[in-house]
C-alpha cells in the first residue's frame, strides 16, 4: 500500500479493471484485512491508567523504533534538529495546525538526523502535554550530549539560553537566531544594522 497509492482503501479489492490490483486479493481478502485493521491493538488498554501518557496506544512500538535508532547506527559529527508534520485530520488533542506549511493539519513530530546520510537518531511525537521546547531539544540530543557533534536548526529551535547550555555539554550549535529569543551582547549594537546574508 506504500508502493501502490489509491484514494479509498476498500480500492485495494475493487474488481474494476481501470483500477484492479491482483495482488491485494490474491494474498488477503478484504473482510479479512478489514477484521484485522479494526482490532489492531499495539498495547493492552487494561494497563492504560488515567493519567498516562496520550501516546500510550502506540507506546512499544514507538519506544521499539526509538531503540532501534540508536543501536543500529552511530551518526558523524554533524547532525541536524527540525520537525516534520505526519499529515492528520482526524480527532487528537494534540493535532497541530500550521497555515504556513503545505501539510496544515498533522502530528507534529520533533527529529535528530545526521546531515550526511538523513539518518534519523531520534525523534518525539508532540503530544501537547506541556513541555518546553528546550527540553524537547535537550531530550532529543540526550544520547549525543558530551560527544563533540555540531548541530544545525533552524532559528524556531534555538534561543541564546539553549545554545550556552548545549555549548556547557560540549555541543556545537549553528543556527539562525530571532530577535525575540534573545540576542547575543556582542551582536545587541550591531545585530540591527546587520545587512542580509552577513
Amino acid at each position: 500500500m506504500g508502493q501502490v497509492r489509491k484514494e479509498n482503501i476498500r480500492d485495494y479489492w475493487s474488481t474494476d479493471p481501470t483500477i484492479s490490483t491482483p495482488t491485494f486479493p490474491h494474498n488477503m481478502s478484504r473482510n479479512r484485512f478489514e477484521s484485522i485493521w479494526h482490532t489492531w491493538h499495539f498495547s493492552d488498554n487494561r494497563q492504560q491508567i488515567q493519567h498516562s501518557v496520550r501516546l500510550f496506544k502506540i507506546w512499544p512500538v514507538y519506544e521499539y523504533f526509538v531503540q532501534k535508532f540508536w543501536s543500529v547506527y552511530s551518526p558523524k559529527q554533524e547532525m541536524s534538529v527540525d520537525e516534520t508534520t505526519i499529515p492528520w485530520r482526524g480527532c487528537r488533542k494534540f493535532r497541530t495546525y500550521n497555515s504556513g506549511k503545505i501539510t496544515k493539519y498533522g502530528v507534529l513530530v520533533g527529529m535528530v538526523c545526521e546531515a550526511v546520510s538523513d539518518y534519523i537518531c531520534n525523534m518525539e511525537i508532540y503530544s501537547a502535554e506541556g513541555k518546553k521546547l528546550e527540553d524537547t531539544v535537550l531530550s532529543l540530543l540526550d544520547r549525543n550530549l558530551g560527544q563533540n557533534h555540531h548541530i544545525y536548526k533552524d532559528g524556531f529551535h534555538n534561543s541564546v539560553r539553549l545554545a550556552r547550555t548545549l555549548l556547557g555539554r560540549n555541543v556545537r550549535v549553528c543556527s539562525t537566531m530571532r530577535a525575540n529569543r534573545g540576542i547575543p551582547r556582542d551582536l545587541e549594537g550591531e545585530g540591527k544594522c546587520l545587512k542580509k546574508g552577513q
